[in-house]
């Protein structure tokens, strides 16, 4: 398992960063919206599979889906494009009311709350927050201090950090005579209360260097310390720490929320896209809830 983890972890990473850093070049500007739209089809593919949606309700779900993430590059790549936002709230209608219209379409009644219900949780769960990063990376278009190509990896790093930290404290206390303490073996045997601090520890330590030394994250964090501390150095310190935590958090609820999913699905993994890792949604659960707040905070920033 872990010579195929590695791997596809420095692979990950390489199209990541290429993806991000050639958001605003000519020849390049096009892959971060690509990988974005291969990671929605993937996800939602997975995600329609666990819930056994098939059929018309399927194939609309994948539509919709790409809608919704190519309309929410639109918003933040053009935030000065009136007719945009207005286009985009006739397509959001569409999608709201046509996925309702499904059971006529398809003539079928049976089973026809827990699809549109399914379809609603797979829009809402994947392109949504998928776009939503998309906007931390094109923040650069709507204001002149934040630089997208810097926010985005220093979210992600922190939220990473989080699995890292877990998976490698875990496996040592796995491993150690004091053992380790089970968090929710109900959902997740391999969870241990070790490994979640462990995480936690991870995540406000890259949160926090990351703060002090990241170029345009760093400048950034530093105003916002200015305007919760008088001190402006040990506000800059505060701010990293909270948002790391919080970040930290909501990437825990996320990944315990998909293995509640794949337990109740009867699956180990939500795919196998990801050699050494399973699926898309095994690699971006812990992304998935905690990026409206990536963008929330991004958008807070860029007020200052």
């Amino acid at each position: 398992m872990l010579k195929y983890r590695i791997p596809s972890a420095l692979l990950l990473i390489a199209v990541f960063t290429l993806a991000v850093w050639g958001l605003y070049k000519p020849y390049l500007f096009w892959l971060l919206p690509a990988v974005a739209c291969l990671l929605v089809v993937a996800g939602s593919l997975e995600m329609l599979r666990m819930t056994g949606t098939k059929g018309l309700f399927k194939a609309w779900t994948l539509a919709a889906s790409l809608l919704i993430l190519l309309g929410g590059y639109c918003f933040f790549r053009y935030p000065d494009f009136q007719r945009i936002k207005v286009v985009l709230g006739f397509i959001a209608l569409l999608i709201f009311t046509a996925t309702f219209l499904i059971p006529l379409a398809a003539n079928r009644i049976e089973g026809s709350i827990q699809s549109v219900s399914s379809a609603f949780l797979t829009l809402l769960y994947i392109p949504v927050p998928i776009a939503m990063l998309l906007g931390v990376a094109l923040i650069g278009y709507t204001s002149q201090k934040l630089d997208g190509r810097f926010f985005l990896p220093y979210f992600v790093a922190i939220v990473k950090s989080a699995d890292i930290g877990a998976y490698c404290v875990g496996t040592l206390f796995a491993k150690s005579p004091l053992g380790n303490h089970k968090f929710v073996p109900e959902i997740s045997p391999k969870k241990s209360i070790e490994g979640l601090v462990g995480g936690i520890c991870l995540s406000l330590a890259v949160g926090i260097l990351g703060a002090l030394y990241v170029p345009n994250v760093s400048d950034t964090m530093l105003l916002l310390g200015s305007k919760i501390a008088s001190d402006p150095a040990v506000g800059r310190l505060a701010g990293a720490a909270i948002i790391s935590l919080i970040l930290c958090l909501l990437s825990i609820v996320g990944d315990l929320v998909e293995s509640i999913w794949k337990r109740d699905s009867g699956i180990k993994d939500s795919g196998s896209y990801v050699p050494g890792m399973g699926g898309i949604l095994d690699v971006a659960d812990s992304l998935l809830l905690a990026a409206p707040f990536m963008y929330a905070i991004t958008l807070t920033l860029s007020r200052f």
